[in-house]
């Protein structure tokens, strides 16, 4: 494909593009994407799905996409090279697999819109964060920013991504990517386990498998090990593209 290359970051659910600050990213055309009803984002109008967010990507931006994706993000990733395959050019796929428990995102989905953000905050900060972590004080840059930004959000779109979350599941289309996919895995991570992003890898031809020592959010907990995790990935890639 001719034209330029774009690295397009996705985010984790409910985080909006100031996620990735704290990470040494490379010195290329970079896109920070933000999912509907998350940071600058109206909520959508309809429900989204990951089919809706994966083609929405591949419509926003022009040419070859290296795409970065973390938690839901990755789920976005795997959706879009499955639907648009020849716009992408290469995957790091962290801390989640290729399918999810539907009706437990459901429950989260209805569990967000009777608590509220407050009263599933420290849920989710368990779920994102060792609890060595949590317990430092003074209260660590990534967990203080995710934190505040989850206080701020709308539950109904935090709801809104829960039920996007809850369509996901490539794994018999999983044999069909034919891209470089790098799959990262927090080694302490209880959600997006090292198993389930071990099938993930297991799944795609071809497909590296690495780990960082973090749980579920590894460029707010090291930013400096996601950092070179991506560097990582991107070095075994050809030359990128210009416009």
């Amino acid at each position: 494909m001719a034209g330029e290359t774009t690295l397009v970051l996705l985010t984790p659910i409910g985080l909006d593009a100031a996620c990735w600050d704290a990470v040494d990213l490379p010195d290329v055309a970079i896109r920070r994407h933000e999912f509907p009803g998350f940071g600058a984002r109206a909520r959508a109008e309809a429900q989204p799905t990951m089919e809706t967010l994966a083609d929405e990507v591949a419509a926003t931006y022009p040419g070859w996409l290296d795409l970065v994706g973390i938690s839901m993000g990755s789920m976005v990733a795997q959706n879009t090279v499955v639907r648009h395959p020849g716009r992408v050019r290469s995957l790091l796929l962290a801390c989640t697999g290729p399918s999810v428990d539907r009706d437990a995102m459901l429950r989260r989905a209805a569990e967000t819109e009777e608590k509220g953000m407050a009263g599933v905050l420290d849920e989710t900060l368990q779920r994102w964060f060792p609890a060595d972590v949590r317990a430092t004080q003074p209260e660590p840059a990534g967990v203080a920013y995710a934190r505040e930004t989850l206080l701020v959000l709308d539950a109904g779109s935090f709801a809104d991504g829960w039920r996007a979350i809850a369509t996901h599941d490539v794994r018999s289309r999983l044999s069909g990517i034919d891209v470089p996919t790098t799959c990262l895995a927090g080694v302490s991570d209880p959600v997006g386990t090292p198993e389930r992003v071990g099938e993930l890898a297991a799944g795609i031809p071809g497909a590296r498998l690495r780990t960082v020592e973090t749980g579920h959010m590894p460029h707010l907990e090291r930013p400096d090990a996601f950092a070179a995790a991506l560097r990582e990935h991107l070095a075994l890639l050809p030359e990128r593209a210009t416009a």
